[in-house]
């Protein structure tokens, strides 16, 4: 058994004078590759993607492989030419066969940095249109993943169309629209820089068509274009069927006219695009084809890989059968075989992508015996009436862009921690305000999403707020107890007896706008931290920010206190940033990061000393001993059930399904073995 490598990851850098131009192409690319974080429980690949910038003088973090292939995307213009620092920084890239660099020239000035870059290849943003400039890098970016790290005939030496995604146009011949929309994609690729990024390829007349097609089908995507025929021609069954025999991907196109009297059911179960053909289609529809298209040819492979590296680590058993779809009806025939005559399964498990499937849906499979799985129900240990606290916030921008990663990062990391232990029974402890996009909402979002998708009604959260906060906009309090009464209980922590006397009414709002007030905030959530982290048997931290709060201490630091002073079980990611990180770092004795002193925390938050000092003044017992809080954080006070060398991995992963694997092998030490 190996340790976990992750087969892929992606780094876009780029020089802060060139963020107008070079972030939303970022942006879109990310919103892509790894997950919409406004769609709940959607199926996406989660392709880690990290970013280099700064926000300041100076050159980003240093690049270092820490994937079994690293793609590097680079934003060159003059003002990376012109900036010595920079060209130093981006030489001293490593360059060896597992890291992957791609110069992406936003002005020609771009190629006087031939020789930095090997001679490589740039992607010329510059010539893109550009008001579909996202749309074409995309492509440009997708089509280098796919060629570099995922395509299995890739030939290091070979250019362009050597390494091309291999396209195959299935449509009738006698469809119109059909006919229509796949000499325009052949022509658009044919004609444009697009050439560079697919091979298409159409049944040449004259040629044996049986053995051709399994030919080209064989090393291609397959792009089904349905048309009001499509369905009823037998060639077009054979093709979609080879697609599927050769586990290939395949991306339907949906140009029906009028009517389709069957649709035919193996070419189901794979992505779909509509156009609306009313004459030729436009650029933009051709684009969008395409993308959809080179999405699904990255999400297919690495899907593959990423299963396979599970397998490799040990953390899925090696006798499974893996499966880059989800699976159907037409698989029964790979699964099965006949042993005289008794027809047996080949494979007792089976695997595949996130999201899991209905019940109803899989049922013809589990009838047969198989067990059906997918990362996020493989290797299941009931988490049954556990409650589970979860401290996830971002950390400021700045901290952000250190370790190359945005508040979308801590999104995306809280709705899979949701929903990995909310599918597993457990109850979600979460305490946090009712922000529009906040992390409760992204958090509650996805607990109704698995709640419907497990046809279940023991989904369940507790979110903890504290006086004063939920009496600010009462409305929106009442809006939200409505909206997730299903899955959620509003729990409404009041003030403490020993600063009752400092509050003229309780039931109004009023904000924290002296050192008086402060101190009442401050106790106020300290009160309802306590009484939350009493209610969970176990508490997960992740970021947290060092300024800019209104407690005592940063928010997630006083959570990590209070549960080790309660020894509650509690697990440190310290790979996405904040106080966490500085925890971690603590417990690692690297240092005592400068930001878990009092010192440097009067001097980052303003009315913090006056905070301290009506503390003194008021009683003492809730001031804050730096000190002592240093000497309480040591790794044994975890009690977390995992070996210090885990916990070092889990301080410092920067990778999701590494931190996941890592808390719920912690997680069966504790309540299971």
């Amino acid at each position: 058994m190996k340790s976990y490598l992750p087969p892929l990851s992606v780094i876009f850098v780029w020089h802060p004078a060139t963020a107008a131009v070079s972030k939303p192409i970022v942006e879109h690319c990310f919103s892509l590759l790894s997950r919409d974080v406004d769609k709940a429980f959607s199926r996406s690949m989660n392709l880690p993607i990290f970013y280099r910038t700064s926000c300041k003088k100076g050159v980003p973090t240093k690049i270092e492989a820490t994937s079994k292939k690293t793609v590097v995307f680079i934003f060159v213009n003059q003002e990376v030419v012109a900036d010595d620092s920079w060209v130093g920084y981006l030489k001293d890239i490593p360059k060896t066969e597992s890291v992957h660099i791609i110069p992406i020239a936003l002005d020609k000035t771009a190629f006087n940095l031939n020789d930095v870059f090997n001679n490589s290849n740039f992607i010329r943003a510059y010539e893109f249109d550009q008001n579909l400039i996202n749309d074409y890098m995309f492509l440009a970016v997708t089509h280098e993943i796919y060629r570099c790290a995922l395509n299995e005939s890739f030939r290091s030496m070979a250019v362009g169309k050597d390494n091309a995604l291999k396209i195959f146009l299935s449509h009738a011949k006698d469809g119109k629209n059909g006919i229509k929309l796949a000499k325009a994609l052949k022509k658009f690729i044919d004609n444009s820089s697009m050439r560079n990024f697919f091979d298409a390829t159409d049944i040449a007349p004259g040629y044996r068509f049986d053995e051709e097609i399994i030919g080209h089908i064989r090393e291609s995507t397959v792009i089904a274009i349905h048309s009001d025929s499509y369905s009823s021609r037998y060639w077009c069954q054979r093709e979609i069927l080879s697609a599927k025999e050769l586990n290939r991907p395949i991306v339907a196109i949906d140009t029906i006219e009028e009517f389709e009297d069957r649709r035919f059911p193996f070419a189901s179960n794979i992505p779909g695009v509509h156009v609306h053909l009313d004459g030729e289609p436009t650029e933009k529809d051709l684009l969008r084809i395409l993308s959809s298209t080179l999405l699904e040819s990255v999400r297919f492979f690495y899907s593959k890989l990423l299963l396979e590296q599970f397998i490799d680590a040990g953390w899925v058993k090696p006798d499974v059968e893996i499966r880059s779809r989800p699976p159907e009806v037409s698989d029964i025939e790979k699964l099965l075989f006949d042993d005289c005559g008794s027809i047996k399964c080949k494979h007792k498990s089976l695997v595949y992508p996130d999201p899991p499937l209905y019940s109803e849906e899989l049922s013809f499979l589990s009838k047969l015996g198989i067990q059906l799985s997918t990362p996020l129900t493989f290797d299941f240990c009931s988490l049954k009436d556990k409650s589970i606290g979860v401290s996830i916030s971002e950390p400021s921008e700045e901290e952000l862009i250190t370790i190359g990663q945005t508040s979308a990062h801590l999104i995306q990391l809280s709705q899979d921690v949701a929903r990995h232990l909310l599918s597993r029974g457990a109850t979600l402890v979460y305490g946090g305000d009712l922000r529009e996009n906040g992390f409760t909402e992204f958090i509650f979002n996805e607990a109704h999403a698995l709640q419907a998708r497990l046809q279940s009604q023991s989904i369940f959260l507790k979110n903890y707020i504290a006086w004063p906060i939920y009496k600010n906009d009462s409305d929106d309090v009442s809006r939200w107890k409505a909206k997730y009464r299903p899955i959620a209980k509003m729990v409404e922590v009041p003030p403490p007896d020993d600063i009752r006397d400092l509050i003229p009414s309780e039931d109004s709002f009023w904000t924290p706008g002296n050192s008086q007030n402060l101190f009442v905030w401050s106790r106020c959530l300290t009160e309802m931290r306590n009484k939350m982290i009493e209610k969970c048997d176990v508490r997960i931290c992740a970021g947290g920010r060092h300024f800019g709060y209104k407690g005592r201490m940063p928010g997630v630091l006083e959570e990590i206190i209070i549960a080790v002073e309660m020894k509650r079980p509690l697990f440190l990611l310290g790979g996405f940033g904040g106080v966490t990180t500085s925890v971690c770092k603590l417990i690692q004795n690297i240092t005592i990061p400068e930001e878990l002193t009092q010192d440097w925390q009067i001097q980052n938050n303003m009315g913090y000393k006056e905070l301290l000092d009506f503390c003194s003044s008021r009683d003492g017992q809730h001031s804050v001993d730096y000190i002592a809080l240093v000497k309480n954080l040591k790794s044994e006070n975890l009690n977390n059930g995992l070996s210090k060398e885990d916990n070092i991995l889990l301080f410092n992963t920067p990778f999701m399904d590494e931190a996941l694997h890592l808390i719920f092998k912690g997680l069966k030490s504790i309540f299971i073995e």
